[in-house]
């Protein structure tokens, strides 16, 4: 299952427990060497500041996320592992996206995340205001990604310099 992370914001999450709203989730927060969502800022009543694991979440629902207990939002100074992570806070968004030969592409209005593996799967690019003559956004697969910096991301140029068939293979047309 995909999601946008812009849809993700605001999204409750549930108590299996209980079965009632422990917090509603803010953003993700994502390991940029490997654009992988290690877990998600959230807020609950009364501790507007909560860091919810991503491991930690038994499920992830149509309108919701679902948690054992309200005992997964912890403080973020309790996750020793996940400090550079939140101190670094990298988010895609607003990020400009080159291709490898150095042609800008854009930058990044939002990407899907992969639910079930926890990575940024597509990025979609905003093109540049001269390019949106022929097309208004592009859309990145993860593997089309070649390096991801504070700055920029680098991705594969998808553009072909070669023709794709060879003069010699094409079929002969009689009159």
């Amino acid at each position: 299952m995909y999601s946008l992370a812009s849809n993700l914001k605001g999204q409750p999450i549930i108590s299996l427990q209980t079965g009632q709203p422990v917090g509603w989730i803010d953003q993700p927060v994502l390991n940029m060497a490997n654009l992988e969502v290690v877990a998600f800022t959230c807020r609950a009543p009364h501790r507007p500041h909560l860091v919810l694991v991503a491991r930690d979440i038994r499920q992830f629902a149509a309108d919701c996320l679902i948690v054992d207990d309200e005992d997964e939002l912890t403080e973020p100074g309790d996750i020793v592992r996940l400090k550079s992570n939140l101190a670094n806070s990298y988010s895609p968004i607003g990020k400009r996206v080159l291709a490898d030969t150095g042609r800008r592409l854009g930058s990044v209005e939002d990407y899907s995340i992969n639910l079930e593996s926890s990575r940024v799967q597509r990025l979609y690019v905003r093109r540049p205001l001269w390019r949106t003559w022929f097309s208004s956004s592009l859309i990145i697969d993860r593997t089309q990604i070649i390096d991801v910096t504070p700055e920029q991301i680098i991705v594969r140029d998808a553009t072909m310099t070669e023709s794709v068939i060879a003069p010699d293979t094409l079929p002969e047309i009689h009159p």
